[in-house]
């Protein structure tokens, strides 16, 4: 496994545990609010894990092989 594609797996996973964080902490009710807060923070970095992972992967395609 390269170190391109490590990278890309770690993002994927990374990005994973935020949005599945986020899920949960939105989802249920019995948290207090500081979890709801947390939630859309995680949620958020998902997204943006999400979009650097699709840069990175556009922008490697050309410079390492």
């Amino acid at each position: 496994m390269t170190l391109k594609n490590f990278h890309v797996v770690f993002i994927f996973l990374a990005f994973l545990m935020c949005v599945g964080f986020g899920a949960w902490a939105l989802l249920i009710e019995e948290l207090p609010a500081s979890f709801r807060i947390m939630g859309w923070i995680s949620a958020s970095i998902g997204v943006l894990l999400f979009g650097y992972g699709i840069c990175f992967v556009r922008k490697t395609r050309k410079v390492i092989t």
